[in-house]
């Protein structure tokens, strides 16, 4: 594996055979593969947030960037951004947001059902572990509702909902005290939910990847050694894999090729500087891919160091892939590319 390229100043936040769909501020740009030429053709306007979108500095301070888009079964476009979720039509270059976030800033991802539905959960702090919600959409985003609540003083927040190719369960990680971190799934759009594992720290994941046999997932934690692990399916037996150097919010997956990335954290336990992304070929076995330094900024007003990953789509054949600094060293606002 080798760096073979870099984006300045954009953000890819999606692959497809096809070309890259990238961010600048509120702002989405394509760049087809045939053609190597980035075009703008959609925006997101609201208000002081598209403003303050518009440079780094207010970027990370506000949180007003564009984390995560989604296309649609039904050609329509969803993306995350502060205090919101925003959808654009097919035939549109506005997004619009259709959801008003009113505790914490976003949630975390949104997850397309076989069906088309949409579904995301609550991410806030919740020092009051107040009840927390979780979202379905069954119109492709244009309008929610409440379709599961986790009680009072149940959970803290939903970390994020992951659709399993194998079984078409839709898995759910919630987080992130003593007894509130759960992994567990749903097969009738959260009608019904099955808890299939429930605790502490050794529970306490923000991503999973799907393999035949197993499922893996890393470790959200500022209060032990964070790690990577997989749980066989039938015997829902739990494996150490590897040590990190610190938590996982972010990951990609694409067939059986797996990334995460660390977040520079710094606690007693998570003591690294530097930000990393792994990569695994198999689920079993990972390697370092790159890292870069923390940024000389406070990590608690301008965020933590770490690799933004896009998604990928499920049938890219593409030998390259694609990791967003962000409030690191040498790389903050560019992306990387590898051949692997």
């Amino acid at each position: 594996m080798k760096q073979s390229g870099i984006i300045k100043k954009k953000k890819v936040i999606e692959v497809n055979n096809e070309g890259l769909v990238a961010v600048s501020g509120y702002n989405f740009y394509k760049m087809r593969f045939a053609e190597g030429k980035w075009k703008k053709y959609a925006h997101i306007s609201d208000g002081i947030n598209s403003l303050f979108a518009t440079f780094p500095l207010s970027r990370r301070l506000t949180r007003a960037e564009i984390t995560k888009s989604y296309h649609l079964q039904d050609g329509s476009e969803l993306c995350i951004a502060r205090k919101g979720v925003f959808r654009r039509e097919a035939d549109s270059s506005e997004f619009v947001k259709t959801f008003n976030v009113t505790r914490g800033s976003r949630p975390m991802y949104l997850c397309e059902d076989v069906d088309g539905s949409v579904y995301f959960g609550e991410y806030f702090q919740n020092m009051e572990k107040q009840a927390v919600h979780v979202y379905g959409s069954h119109d492709h985003g244009k309008t929610w509702e409440i379709v599961k609540t986790f009680a009072e003083g149940n959970i803290n927040h939903v970390h994020g909902i992951f659709m399993d190719p194998y079984t078409k369960n839709l898995w759910l990680a919630t987080g992130d005290r003593e007894n509130e971190c759960i992994i567990g799934y749903t097969n009738d759009g959260f009608k019904t939910f099955t808890e299939v594992f429930r605790g502490g720290q050794e529970y306490r994941t923000c991503v999973l990847f799907f393999y035949k046999d197993f499922i893996v997932f890393g470790t959200d934690s500022q209060y032990q050694q964070n790690e990577l692990k997989k749980f066989d399916r039938k015997t829902l037996e739990i494996t150490h894999l590897q040590n990190i150097q610190g938590p996982v919010i972010r990951g990609a997956q694409i067939g059986d090729v797996s990334m995460i990335s660390t977040d520079v954290e710094p606690s007693e336990v998570n003591k690294d500087k530097n930000a990393y992304v792994w990569i695994t070929k198999d689920g079993l076995h990972w390697e370092e891919l790159c890292h870069a330094e923390k940024d000389i900024l406070p990590p608690m007003l301008f965020q933590f160091g770490v690799f933004d990953l896009p998604q990928y789509a499920p049938d890219y054949k593409g030998n390259k892939v694609y990791v967003t600094g962000k409030a690191v060293k040498g790389c903050g606002g560019d992306t990387l590319v590898f051949e692997v």
